[in-house]
């Protein structure tokens, strides 16, 4: 049953990125940045050890760690949706989901990408989205 859970989402986060790339209206072109801001600095040491950087770096964490379990919750609820409306599933209704959970379109697909590229990240969500459950 999970594998079958684990394909559906790889199919589904595989429609929603071709969606979005199609219905981009423009090309998709890398921000152009100015030769001011491509300067290097070598002035600055690379690593910070003060207790600002590590808050910094636990404030990201447990936001990822919020995105998480909002992926984990809208990731349930859109299955449930699918299921539900089978052939009839309509992309603003999964996108509405998604943005009740606090996440964009954007967020959602991004962590299903990495659950992709990383098995022990997808481990990690499984396990959330195994609690929701």
């Amino acid at each position: 049953m999970k594998i079958y859970i684990l394909i559906f989402f790889i199919l589904f986060a595989s429609i929603v990125v071709i969606l979005k790339l199609i219905t981009s209206p423009g090309p998709v072109t890398p921000p152009e940045i100015s030769l001011d801001m491509k300067r290097y600095d070598t002035g600055r040491p690379a690593y910070q050890d003060d207790e600002e950087t590590h808050y910094r770096q636990s404030t990201d964490t447990e936001i990822n760690n919020l995105k998480l379990m909002a992926f984990a919750r809208a990731f349930v609820e859109v299955q449930l949706y699918m299921n539900k409306a089978g052939n009839k599933a309509s992309y603003k209704e999964t996108t509405k989901i998604v943005q009740n959970h606090g996440l964009t379109v954007e967020d959602y697909t991004k962590i299903a990408s990495q659950m992709n590229e990383n098995s022990d990240f997808q481990n990690k969500v499984q396990e959330m989205i195994n609690e929701v459950n």
